[in-house]
């Protein structure tokens, strides 16, 4: 597999991607191709299975894009599968306490760093023909992101932003914003509050800051501070591109 992770040293610069929810490798090989930094496999809330997440994974080597899976949960064989199929990076969802962070960190790391299981016959190691070179990097450059969508999340942030590993913490703001009791209320004084608390922390700590976005607000999200920023989806621009065929 050609190595293909992060610049961590950009993370404090603006990286933008989106989201693949349509499990589609074509969209993935297409997404990959448009100068996005990076996309989002999501197997959370996509129609990724796990069993075409290899081929999205695949859909995207060889190209300048870095693929990021989002697993279903804080789950150590779930992040181990992902990263054995190639991915370079994690996102782990609802990540509430500094010690559910901690332990996200430690699924991705080999021992004695971590509990991630080894194996050398891999896609990640080219079925060990790469296992040495795999192995030097992958410590290093795996990226770990981890999503903030509670109210215990927001008031734990600053220790979770200083988790040892934690590369991007993430906002889920649709997720946050039931979780805060306003719905889809983006501009609710509690949400915008909550964004102010993250970012602070994130700053303070020097951990890069992400948030679901869209082409409305992205420059919006820029201008706060936000620098890891996910603009849109596969799905929504599948949606929006229909729908506008259809008004033509």
């Amino acid at each position: 597999m050609s190595f293909n992770w992060i610049d961590k040293t950009r993370l404090q610069t603006p990286l933008r991607g989106t989201f693949l929810s349509l499990g589609s490798p074509l969209l993935a090989r297409m997404a990959a191709h448009l100068d996005f930094d990076w996309v989002l496999i999501d197997l959370e809330h996509g129609a990724c299975s796990e069993a075409g997440l290899q081929s999205m994974l695949l859909a995207v080597e060889g190209t300048p894009c870095v693929p990021i899976v989002r697993v279903v949960s804080n789950d150590q064989d779930c992040i181990k599968r992902a990263l054995d199929l190639g991915a370079a990076g994690v996102m782990v969802p609802y990540i509430s306490t500094a010690q559910e962070a901690t332990q996200a960190v430690a699924y991705t790391r080999y021992p004695p760093h971590g509990c991630r299981g080894v194996a050398s016959s891999t896609i990640a190691t080219d079925f060990g023909l790469s296992m040495d070179e795999y192995h030097a990097k992958v410590q290093e450059h795996t990226t770990v992101i981890v999503q903030i969508e509670t109210a215990e999340g927001v008031s734990n942030v600053d220790q979770i932003a200083a988790v040892d590993g934690v590369d991007v913490v993430f906002v889920g703001p649709l997720d946050l914003s039931y979780n805060l009791g306003c719905p889809k209320q983006f501009e609710h004084p509690d949400l915008l509050a909550a964004l102010e608390k993250i970012l602070n922390a994130c700053q303070e700590q020097g951990t890069a800051v992400g948030i679901l976005s869209n082409e409305v607000k992205a420059q919006q999200h820029l201008e706060q501070g936000f620098n890891f920023l996910a603009v849109g989806s596969d799905a929504g621009a599948a949606r929006t591109g229909l729908e506008r065929l259809r008004d033509a």
